[in-house]
């Protein structure tokens, strides 16, 4: 005997429900702060290929980061990036704060999250948390919004457990 049509939506709709809730987040690309927290979700999840569709690759964009490191184009950020993928164990980065504004097709924003980079594994393991405030600009470029440029600070000092320190080159004074 065969499904039904309704039998076949229904689960249809049931696997998507399913697919859905597995994966517990859907981002929503048509806005500005969609897109940042694509990007947020992104790192977390070590995935390169979002991050580059998401933010802008002019060579003249400028951005600054902690330690006084500064990005001039995409390729000195997206090789930090690279290291610090590779570097960290694994990434989560609650946001605790996100405004963003609006106009025409210019987005501003202000984040302050909480980068949580884990090194090593087991009793080796270490923990860092480094409170960050973010500020950056986003431009909708050809219907779809892109981060141009941002700034990151800390908003308080880092913490790292158990008290051994990161030898990461991306976060190299970091104690």
């Amino acid at each position: 005997m065969f499904p039904t049509c309704r039998t076949r939506t229904l689960i249809a709709l049931s696997v998507l429900i399913l697919l859905c809730a597995t994966t517990g987040y859907t981002a929503d690309f048509t806005t500005p702060e969609g897109v940042l927290r694509a990007l947020v979700r992104a790192n977390e999840n070590k995935d390169m290929a979002t991050i580059a569709k998401f933010m802008a690759h002019d060579d003249d964009i400028v951005s600054y980061t902690i330690e006084g490191r500064k990005y001039v184009g995409w390729a000195d950020f997206s090789r930090d990036m690279e290291t610090e993928f590779k570097d960290a164990m694994r990434i989560e980065i609650p946001i605790t704060e996100l405004k963003v504004w609006t106009r025409g097709e210019t987005a501003w924003f202000s984040m302050e999250l909480d980068y949580i980079r884990y090194l090593g594994s087991g009793k080796e393991e270490v923990r860092m948390l480094l409170p960050l405030r973010e500020t950056g600009i986003m431009e909708r470029r050809n219907g779809q919004w892109m981060l141009v440029t941002f700034h990151e600070s800390f908003r308080s000092e880092v913490s790292i457990t158990p008290g051994t320190s990161s030898s990461n080159q991306a976060f190299p004074s970091l104690k």
